[in-house]
């Protein structure tokens, strides 16, 4: 996964602005904006998550499985952050039944396009349904990557937020992934998608 550089323009408009008004001004504010997290919802997917950003989506088939599509909603925050929700939608009764060897297989194939090492892996509860989840770091980016797989019919999600050191286990990584639920769900109304171990 590529992590996308937001480019911000900054004009520096103290130069324009006479000594005198400027002394008269508070110090503009040098800290960053904190993202406004909001749900975003797209029925035509199924799923509804927060955000800290409106999401840029794009969609193209899956090279080699054909018809199924995979759809990307993602955000970057600042530089080096970025959560993202993948949707593999098979055909109409067509999606599969995942076991742990394909979710492993999900996550190695990810963390090997990310340039990324698995450190921690094993099933856990996401809105009310079985899935996987992966943390992943990046010794060379010095990234950190939250990873989780939710199959629901003919969809499989797959939940990726990636930042700083220790962003995996942290506060925003959480909220993102426990923010997830399927639309339309049994349990959509009962679960606000906990991540919790399945029972023993």
């Amino acid at each position: 996964m590529s992590i996308r550089s937001a480019v911000l323009g900054l004009a520096l408009l103290a130069s324009a602005v006479p000594t005198a008004f400027a002394e008269d001004q508070p110090p503009a504010q040098t800290a960053p904006e904190e993202p406004q997290w909001t749900e975003f919802q797209s029925t035509d997917r199924g799923f509804a998550v927060s955000f800290p950003g409106a999401p840029k989506t794009t969609s193209a088939p899956v090279e080699g499985q054909n018809p199924m599509i995979q759809y990307d909603f993602q955000v970057s925050v600042g530089e080096d952050t970025v959560y993202s929700v993948v949707v593999f939608e098979y055909p109409a009764g067509k999606g599969p039944n995942p076991d742990t060897d394909a979710y492993l297989k999900l996550v190695n194939a990810y963390a090997k396009g990310s340039e990324s090492r698995l450190r921690k892996r094993g099933p856990v509860t996401i809105a009310g349904r079985s899935g996987f989840e992966a943390i992943a770091d990046d010794g060379k980016s010095k990234l950190s990557h939250l990873i989780d797989v939710v199959p629901a019919g003919d969809r499989i999600y797959m939940l990726v937020t990636a930042g700083p050191k220790s962003h995996a286990t942290g506060d925003d990584a959480e909220r993102f992934r426990d923010s997830f639920r399927v639309l339309g769900d049994a349990s959509d109304a009962e679960s606000q998608s906990a991540a919790n171990p399945p029972a023993q």
